[in-house]
């Protein structure tokens, strides 16, 4: 029989799950009055990969948030803080 293990949860990382199961929570996919975007989402915004979003999550920059797939996000709110905080669009 084949056991499903959450992948585990590094330190400092919180993990997102809606507190009801059903249609309404699969709708939302996220806490109620939260936002939060793909690691690819917020790599397209800056203008970089997301190897470094990853990066910048690691080291601590960046809050993340890890969705019921285990899939890392993050909260619009941190991700506005850090491009307000002068991280700004790499120049191509």
């Amino acid at each position: 029989m084949n056991v499903m293990v959450p992948p585990p949860v590094r330190p400092g990382c919180a993990r997102a799950t809606p507190a009801a199961r059903g249609p309404a929570a699969a709708l939302a996919g996220n806490r109620i009055g939260e936002d939060l975007m793909t690691r690819r989402q917020v790599a397209s915004l800056f203008g970089v990969t997301s190897a470094a979003v990853a990066t910048w999550a690691r080291r601590g920059r960046l809050p993340e948030v890890r969705n019921e797939a285990g899939r890392p996000r993050y909260r619009r709110a941190d991700v506005d803080a850090l491009f307000r905080s002068g991280m700004s669009r790499r120049a191509r």
